[in-house]
């Protein structure tokens, strides 16, 4: 499917599902493009999203000038926080050598503009970032092979290009080089300003919290191989949650290659939530796993990889992108289904991609029929209480 087939199908889930400034977000983050090179038809769906936009400006100025002088108005955002969450990053082995040989734009640059204009663009940091010289360019056989450094340089570029300002360290390879290594990758982070949860060295305090637009978002890491109690996660994201209006957990679990989130990982997201997530972003099995609604708050129980190069089956090549807006007393979200190409390039997937992988997702999530649809169209939302 070509490029501009792609964004004629993201114009038309636009104009059909979303109005004033949901679908203005959507249209900025998911597929910026050039007004005069969109013809006909997406020329007519910006004419009618831009109305609904003036539509809701001039409804909340009805609200506000027709309210009583004496009644204190709540005060809202102006601008909703919009949040973009993606999945395993490595940039080691032949990512490394990708990048040596055509640039850190390269992996993401047929996506690029997903995560431009984003408050929070949050990953998974699957390795170490250091000095030290590669390891891991070794047949499978060889344990270096699983053992990740990041360069610097490659990696400053990568997380500025894609405008990533939050990751999670909170994973199985953040010490393969060992508590040297991981100090290193604190020193590189806190250098580039960017905020970090999940560090081994830091299970006492495994969390941060950022104020935005008025607001204050927790994120608290969640990582199976790191010997922290269960009890202790749970504590930590009830104290994040007092501090806090709406509280992220990050979590690696799961079983590698698993299509299906196992039952332990379900015990533990609905302790999470009975604790007080209002949201929780799974990694670690490679492949994307199913979504659930749980006392109204929902689970991604795996985004899959985001840059990794793993290209042996169709599953581990299909990645997922959320995007989430937070804006007043609702949530919503729109997903955003790629698939890594031959090259190493993260690319749209076509229709025909797109609508076998939402029907896979949307038939295994432990979700209503009615939201079940929905995630089949990329986009769902949910009131916050």
């Amino acid at each position: 499917m070509t490029l501009k087939n792609n964004l004629k199908y993201i114009f038309g889930l636009l104009a059909g599902m979303f109005l004033g400034g949901l679908a203005i977000f959507l249209f900025s983050n998911l597929v910026q493009v050039n007004v005069q090179s969109v013809k006909g038809e997406n020329k007519n769906i910006i004419s009618e999203i831009k109305k609904e936009k003036n539509n809701t400006e001039i409804q909340e100025n009805i609200k506000i000038e027709n309210s009583s002088a004496g009644e204190k108005l709540e005060e809202k955002s102006s601008v909703p926080i919009k949040m973009l969450f993606g999945g395993d990053v490595m940039l080691d082995r032949q990512t490394r050598l990708d990048i040596s040989k055509k640039g850190a734009g390269f992996l993401t640059e047929k996506i690029k503009d997903v995560f431009q204009d984003q408050d929070i663009v949050m990953i998974n940091l699957e390795g170490a970032v250091t000095s030290n010289s590669s390891v891991s360019n070794v047949p499978v056989s060889n344990p270096n092979h699983f053992r990740f450094t990041f360069d610097k340089e490659q990696a400053k570029q990568f997380l500025s290009l894609n405008n990533v300002n939050i990751v999670s360290a909170g994973n199985n390879h953040i010490l393969n080089f060992g508590q040297s290594g991981e100090q290193e990758t604190r020193n590189f982070l806190e250098e580039n300003k960017i905020s970090y949860i999940g560090m081994p060295s830091m299970q006492e305090n495994n969390s941060v919290i950022k104020k935005i637009k008025g607001k204050k978002i927790a994120f608290v890491a969640y990582n199976y191989s790191a010997g922290l109690s269960l009890e202790k996660v749970i504590e930590e994201i009830e104290n994040a949650k007092k501090k806090s209006d709406f509280t992220v957990v990050y979590a690696h679990w799961g079983s590698e290659y698993h299509l299906q989130e196992s039952g332990h990982q379900k015990d533990v997201a609905h302790k999470f939530i009975d604790a007080g997530a209002d949201l929780i972003i799974g990694s670690h099995p490679h492949v994307v796993q199913p979504i659930e609604i749980y006392k109204d708050k929902t689970i991604f129980y795996s985004l899959g990889n985001l840059v990794f190069d793993q290209y042996f089956s169709k599953d581990v090549r299909e990645r997922l992108i959320v995007n989430l807006l937070f804006e007043n007393d609702k949530i919503s979200f729109v997903l955003v289904p790629l698939y890594t190409n031959n090259y190493g390039q993260l690319e749209l997937m076509d229709l025909e991609q797109r609508k076998v992988f939402l029907n896979r997702i949307a038939g295994d999530s432990s979700v209503s029929e009615e939201m079940k649809e929905k995630i089949r169209k990329v986009s769902f939302s949910l009131d916050l209480k």
